[in-house]
């Protein structure tokens, strides 16, 4: 899931989104590296299969933090193993 991004290229709705094929369609339309390369955005794993738990995140909500850029950062404040 995307826990940060430049708020200059996304909004706040965009904290908290899955990465997922419509993720790669909108980021290719809009020319932004798939990977977040140039600090466009920052992602988190919840779970996979080299993970003993995979997390459930419960509360969160979108925080705009300013520094070199403006970033919304996803504050993670309740999870659960799952």
């Amino acid at each position: 899931m995307v826990v940060s991004c430049r708020s200059d290229l996304f909004d706040k709705d965009f904290i908290g989104r899955p990465v997922d094929a419509n993720l790669l369609k909108y980021l290719k339309k809009r020319n932004i590296c798939a990977c977040g390369e140039n600090g466009e955005f920052h992602t988190f794993v919840t779970g996979g299969p080299i993970f003993r738990n995979s997390i459930k995140i419960i509360k969160s909500r979108p925080v705009l933090k300013k520094g070199h850029w403006e970033h919304w950062f996803l504050d993670i404040q309740q999870y659960a193993k799952v």
